[in-house]
């Protein structure tokens, strides 16, 4: 049966009223103590009624253990009451275990535990109430009033936006947790599974120190930060900002290892550094930060991006990277070690130089003002269509089939060198024969 505090004591006055049975009265000397005095069941319901302390609870429970084992029986019930719509912490759940095995109740008390839902009492907070449930779906919508919200339902959890939560939030079995477009405006902390996946996509309100450092997967996508200072991700994390805006100051993505800034400002962050191998997307985001480092990423995608404050970028041997019409590339854009590199639709005026690595993938469609001289044998595929030659002078491919696959248009005014590896360097070829758009795209 539930006990309520009717009369809250503090966790000192409640320790006087144990210590006859914890460790005996004073003597009168002032010097040492009597022997300890059996505790009775009248004494645990004044404790129950005074606080939920884990201190006092736990001091409760081991004066209880140390009686006669004839003599325990008779705490039943106080034992089944201290976890009755209680929060109670791991180590006093042990205790309570103990006594009713003992006793032979335990089948009581795993009953008392599993109907503990609505209103409990929280150990940490003495006068506060929680809300425990241990269902996927929520009877109430609005917690003012609670101090906490305890879902102990490992299904997968939704809730409704206009849900109105108390200041703190757990979730300690659920896997999956969706808190779209939620409104956390009384929220201070929120706590998930280890490796859950945890959806705010569209949540305003957020806690000023947001603490994801257990979730596996995390989606802040079209989320409003303005109220964030800091976030904490996991180690290995995969993590959605795509169109987040106010990005705080302190956002650390260095042990994602996947995250993505779709169409983010990024100008708040003045460090941006990424994981080994991680998969970095930048798509269409604003304000990078110079000076960028990838040569650690597996995937980069900087498509759209303005990379006028990159001097140079380089890229990790065997990386995938997309510069889709990426506007003002680096003079010192190094592609060479990637297997697979889009450079549709760029500028490629800057670049003197531009070289692949073998059995790369690389795609150059719209590209324009191409270097003059340019080596693709090497290539597993070569995308040209709709390329503008006229600055190149010198292209060699391995063989006429790479270049008809390749879709390579060039006008019959076209006066660079086309270069087969597999024949000798022929000048002045007859276009007509080479140019035919085979299946085109």
């Amino acid at each position: 049966m539930f006990v309520n505090i009717e009369n809250f004591k503090s966790p000192l006055a409640v320790e006087n009223i144990l210590t006859p049975y914890k460790r005996g009265r004073l003597a009168p000397d002032k010097k040492s103590y009597l022997p300890k005095e059996p505790i009775t069941p009248d004494i645990c319901w004044e404790v129950l009624h005074s606080t939920n302390a884990p201190r006092n609870i736990k001091d409760m429970l081991i004066c209880i253990a140390d009686l006669p084992p004839s003599e325990q029986a008779q705490f039943k019930d106080v034992v089944l009451s201290t976890f009755s719509n209680r929060e109670q912490p791991e180590a006093i759940l042990q205790l309570g275990q103990k006594l009713a095995e003992d006793s032979g109740y335990e089948k009581e008390l795993a009953e008392a535990r599993e109907l503990m839902q609505g209103d409990a009492l929280l150990s940490k907070s003495y006068l506060a109430r929680c809300w425990i449930t241990k269902k996927n779906s929520f009877p109430r919508l609005n917690f003012t009033g609670y101090e906490k919200l305890i879902c102990l339902s490992n299904k997968e959890l939704a809730f409704k936006p206009q849900t109105i939560f108390p200041k703190i939030m757990e979730f300690p079995f659920a896997s999956k947790v969706s808190l779209k477009s939620c409104d956390f405006t009384c929220v201070q902390s929120i706590r998930f599974k280890d490796g859950a996946i945890v959806n705010l996509n569209g949540a305003k309100n957020l806690p000023a120190q947001l603490d994801v450092s257990r979730c596996a997967d995390v989606d802040l996508s079209q989320c409003n930060l303005r109220t964030v200072q800091s976030i904490r991700f996991k180690d290995g994390a995969k993590v959605n900002l795509w169109g987040a805006k106010n990005l705080p100051s302190q956002l650390d993505v260095s042990m994602c290892a996947d995250v993505a800034f779709h169409w983010c400002d990024l100008a708040p962050l003045t460090n941006l550094s990424f994981k080994n191998d991680a998969i970095v997307d930048l798509c269409g985001a604003q304000n990078l930060p110079p000076h960028l480092d990838f040569s650690y990423c597996s995937n980069v995608n900087l498509n759209g991006c303005d990379l006028s404050n990159q001097p140079h970028l380089s890229f990790k041997d065997g990386a995938v990277v997309s510069l889709f019409e990426a506007q003002n590339l680096p003079p010192q854009l190094d592609v060479s070690m990637c297997s697979d590199i889009n450079l549709n639709s760029c500028n490629l005026a800057p670049l003197t130089n531009l070289s692949f690595k073998n059995d790369a993938v690389v795609s150059l469609w719209g590209a324009y003002n191409l270097p003059p001289y340019l080596d693709v044998s090497k290539c597993a595929e070569i995308d040209f269509l709709i390329c503008d030659f006229q600055n190149v002078e010198r292209i060699v491919f391995k063989n006429r089939e790479q270049m008809e696959k390749s879709q390579a248009k060039f006008s019959d005014n076209w006066k660079g060198t086309l270069v087969f590896a597999d024949e000798q360097p022929q000048k002045n070829l007859n276009f007509s024969l080479t140019t035919k758009n085979k299946g085109g795209r």
